[in-house]
């Protein structure tokens, strides 16, 4: 019980830190974070806008529905995590959302899920994850999918999309081919994730 209160001490301390600073944490800090989170039951811990987006992917994949099913159900849940603790916080287009490129890894976990992990994981502080469009000003961030930018909704949709260019479907491909650098692929991908997880999102 004393080494739980500890952790979740620790947890609630790293809170601010992962959503502002978390370039810093190392990969371990933030597994023990995600790995608090979702073992309390407690309403009053602050979560970062990144962590209830997860919170919310797994909530998702956890449930028998479609939207899990296309994953391949809980199993896909180690993957979600491994692409939260990675990914690092970086300016970019105001259009893209997140971003993984560079080399990547294939494994296959305990539960015989095959996935990869890219070297570069960056999600955009710029992007349809944190911002809007708020002052005439500013750039006009555009939706993602049917979703508003800056929304619980969008959030969970931006990381159920990355996470099918992870996993790797019965057929031996992608859950979702790669974007690359083609705007409209990437609005077809995410087009195939909404059409598999639109009810579970709404529902949020």
């Amino acid at each position: 019980m004393t080494r739980m209160r500890t952790l979740l001490a620790l947890a609630v301390a790293l809170s601010t830190s992962i959503g502002t600073f978390g370039n810093t944490l190392s990969k371990q800090l933030r597994r023990v974070r995600l790995q608090e989170l979702r073992a309390s039951t407690s309403s009053h811990i602050s979560v970062t806008p990144l962590e209830r987006a997860f919170l919310d992917a797994v909530a998702i994949l956890e449930k028998p529905n479609a939207c899990s099913e296309f994953f391949g159900g809980s199993k896909s849940t180690p993957v979600l995590n491994e692409l939260v603790v990675r990914l690092q916080t970086r300016s970019n287009n105001y259009r893209v959302a997140v971003r993984m490129s560079g080399r990547f890894v294939v494994y296959k976990n305990e539960t015989g899920v095959i996935y990869r992990l890219f070297d570069q994981s960056e999600v955009n502080p710029a992007g349809a994850f944190f911002k809007s469009k708020v002052f005439a000003s500013e750039p006009l961030v555009p939706n993602i999918g049917s979703f508003q930018p800056n929304t619980r909704q969008v959030r969970v949709l931006i990381l159920l999309h990355e996470l099918a260019h992870l996993i790797e479907g019965h057929e031996g491909t992608w859950l979702i081919p790669d974007d690359g650098n083609n705007p409209q692929l990437s609005r077809l991908n995410t087009r195939t994730i909404e059409s598999k997880c639109s009810e579970e999102i709404r529902a949020l």
